[in-house]
């Protein structure tokens, strides 16, 4: 009886040897198959940007490097690619606390691509990861294997505005940065001009920089100034790219119960009171002690932008005409009573909400929050 015991407690043993073994190895390949991913994309991103310093012919890139690129939103076959992004770091010196390392959103499914922007030269090499590519084995160090795309362009505004014809031509045709133009012409000629973190990533969540983001930002800054508040709750009554910038800078979400959005129809807009055509946004607080909600009003008139400045055209659809208006934007963002001055951002009026009511009465299906301010025609 007692051996029956003993051969039963060996079998014992042995069975949690084996359960314990076969956990450990496991355990071990998970963490070798997690350190290889990682160990791939962080070459990725090395490659990358040393490709990008031979095509631009620059060996001393600390501090001169604009790195643009959406690893870390990308995915690789279902693989994470933000390990791109330490490689990269370290063969550029580009970083977050140098506000030079910009990463911008993207779907998981869209083509990962990187692009790296010389300041002095005003160079700019870009180059797409091919589909097929994965993380889960060694990355080949033939620039041919590993990119689809690769192009090396001059974008330094300047230089655009100067050749705008020849560039509208490879833009709109996508000869070169593929479907990425744009956000990288935006985006590197505002960060050379000295675009501000705020700015930043506000248009790193709207993945480019346009006059759209801007104006959402401007009205940012008018809040910070004229209208504080640790919390706001937003709606949009005039949508448009604007909100994105709410969304990053005021950190008001849908998700926390901070931001309603309606799409006005022309009929609907047509029914407002003369003077209220350019209203965009509400934004609300609440005041700590009354816990009363107190409304702003607020509008933003492009007319009145064109009326305050004479803006070159460049051409139908050139991305050259929206730099522009990008980089006159930003050498007066923060210059918010300018703005008021010009009648470009329209601070309508303040009001509060009556005793017991929210932002979010005024948001519910069915309420049009101008008719509850008067402001609808008879």
């Amino acid at each position: 009886m007692r051996s029956n015991r003993n051969i039963l407690r060996n079998k014992g043993k042995l069975f949690c040897y084996l359960i314990g073994i076969t956990c450990f190895v496991f355990l071990y390949a998970s963490l070798s198959f997690a350190c290889s991913q990682y160990e791939n994309g962080y070459e990725l991103g090395s490659l990358a940007a040393s490709a990008a310093l031979k095509l631009m012919k620059t060996s001393h890139p600390k501090g001169n490097i604009i790195a643009i690129t959406n690893a870390g939103y990308a995915e690789l076959n279902g693989q994470s690619t933000e390990s791109c992004l330490d490689g990269l770091s370290d063969v550029t010196g580009a970083s977050r606390g140098k506000n030079t390392l910009i990463e911008i959103q993207s779907h998981y499914a869209k083509i990962l691509w990187f692009a790296f922007y010389h300041r002095p030269s005003g160079m700019c090499a870009y180059m797409e990861v091919g589909q097929e590519a994965n993380l889960t084995s060694p990355i080949s160090k033939k620039l041919y294997d590993t990119f689809s795309l690769v192009s090396v362009e001059k974008i330094q505004a300047a230089h655009l505005y100067k050749n705008a014809v020849e560039y509208n031509d490879k833009f709109n045709n996508k000869k070169v940065f593929g479907e990425n133009a744009f956000r990288i012409v935006t985006i590197a000629n505002a960060l050379d001009a000295g675009a501000p973190t705020y700015a930043v990533r506000a248009f790193e969540l709207h993945d480019h920089y346009c006059p759209g983001i801007t104006s959402g930002i401007i009205m940012v800054n008018y809040l910070k100034k004229y209208f504080p508040s640790s919390s706001y709750f937003v709606q949009a009554i005039q949508p448009w790219c604007k909100e994105d910038a709410f969304l990053t800078l005021l950190n008001s979400t849908p998700g926390k119960s901070g931001f309603a959005v309606t799409y006005p129809t022309a009929e609907d807009m047509a029914k407002w009171k003369q003077g209220f055509e350019s209203v965009t946004n509400i934004f609300y607080r609440q005041d700590e002690i009354t816990k009363k909600w107190q409304g702003q009003l607020i509008g933003f008139s492009f007319n009145k932008v064109y009326a305050a400045h004479t803006f070159p055209d460049y051409g139908t659809n050139s991305i050259m005409t929206k730099l522009y208006m990008d980089l006159w934007f930003l050498e007066k963002i923060d210059q918010i009573g300018w703005f008021v001055d010009q009648g470009i951002l329209i601070p309508y009026k303040e009001f509060d909400l009556p005793q017991g009511e929210t932002p979010k009465d005024w948001a519910r299906p069915g309420v049009d929050p101008m008719k509850k301010l008067g402001l609808i025609q008879e």
